[in-house]
């Protein structure tokens, strides 16, 4: 593997102030290493990381494909998200009407399947179809025309008030295999470990809602962006705290409000014109408390014996999202923080360990870490 140390990687100055990366050809062809490595075998398809996830997780394929601007991965991912949407209930897999699937093949756990455990990747599934559409692609709208029509379905189905709630129960069952179904999904941060259904996690709300405005947008239904910014309103009126947004309000209205990372990326899916003024700058100014020299943590753990997979570590792929969501609200000082995984991205890990001198931890290759990789050679050639 080719170090970072050994290369030089110019930075320059893009739109709003924010850097991107000038890369080298033999940082390139370990890219293209990592992803034979990733690709799987007789498929246009690749696993979520190597060696530690082998299956295929729409959240991971979908978030690479728009992080790295690949739209023939994309594609594939969208093909086989499509193939495998929810048809039916099913209180075993979290299957539903509409929903795209978190993991397949999937593992069984408490005597239930992962397949159907995520919130977000219908909203994941939705963004793809429409970035793909705004890049040129225009004839998704009428190949996944039914598949549409069903996800926008499956997010109506969970909005109560303009708020997305989460809920096993719309799936016939009363809890799944995982305890979280949104992407930090080890457990809650919190003093209760599992969710209380249900519940508004606010990350998947803004996600949901941005996806119904995407595809409103494609399709010229006015309606659909209506829903959206309500959305969106109400989103920001309920998940609020200040100068951030909570993490979730579970089922007896109380706020789950850990230090988490989830307030900038939040800011991602918050089109600048819906948020009121002064709002991105205060996310900025909180995330100082996530810091490193590596770009943000995900979290601080709010008591001991929390499983730290969510809260110990950098995650290199999230730096990638924050650094366009700061892009999206000019935040240069939260960009510069993000960027700075750039010097720690060479073998592409899941993980940066602050607590082992920042050393790379979890599996290497993971491929949404070379999705931002690849994004910062050029944030401007992502899909998102």
């Amino acid at each position: 593997m080719v170090s970072m140390n050994k290369i030089k990687i110019p930075l320059k100055r893009g739109v709003l102030g924010l850097f991107t990366l000038v890369r080298e050809p033999k940082v390139r062809l370990e890219t293209a290493k990592a992803l034979a490595k990733l690709r799987i075998k007789g498929k246009r398809l690749f696993m979520a990381a190597y060696p530690g996830y082998p299956g295929n997780f729409s959240r991971d394929s979908l978030i690479y494909g728009m992080l790295s601007g690949d739209p023939k991965a994309l594609r594939a991912q969208v093909k086989f998200s499509a193939k495998h949407q929810g048809k039916r209930l099913n209180s075993i897999t979290g299957e539903e009407p509409g929903k795209i699937h978190h993991e397949l093949p999937a593992v069984v756990m408490n005597n239930k399947s992962s397949a159907y455990n995520a919130c977000d990747t219908t909203a994941l599934f939705l963004l793809a179809i429409s970035n793909l559409y705004n890049a040129g692609h225009e004839e998704v709208l009428g190949l996944y025309a039914k598949n549409i029509k069903a996800g926008l379905e499956y997010i109506e189905n969970h909005v109560h008030d303009g708020l997305f709630y989460e809920d096993p129960c719309y799936s016939g069952a009363s809890d799944y295999a995982l305890k979280v179904t949104y992407w930090k999904d080890s457990e809650m941060n919190d003093k209760e470990l599992k969710p209380c259904y249900p519940i508004v996690y606010s990350l998947a709300h803004f996600q949901n809602a941005a996806a119904v405005e995407a595809i409103g947008q494609a399709l010229h239904r006015s309606d659909l962006v209506d829903i959206s910014r309500n959305m969106m309103d109400k989103g920001v009126e309920h998940l609020w705290a200040g100068d951030h947004f909570i993490v979730a309000r579970d089922g007896n209205g109380i706020s789950i409000d850990p230090f988490s990372s989830d307030s900038l990326y939040c800011l991602l899916y918050i089109n600048p014109d819906n948020i009121p003024e002064g709002y991105a700058e205060s996310v900025e100014n909180y995330m100082k408390m996530l810091e490193t020299r590596a770009g943000y943590l995900t979290g601080i753990a709010c008591k001991d014996g929390i499983d730290d997979y969510h809260t110990r570590y950098i995650w290199t792929h999230e730096q990638a999202l924050l650094h366009a969501a700061s892009k999206r609200h000019s935040l240069d000082k939260s960009a510069q923080v993000a960027a700075r995984i750039t010097d720690f991205i060479d073998t592409f890990p899941e993980l940066i360990d602050p607590t082992c001198g920042f050393k790379p931890a979890g599996n290497q290759p993971q491929l949404w870490a070379v999705g931002a990789s690849q994004y910062f050679e050029d944030p401007t050639q992502s899909l998102l």
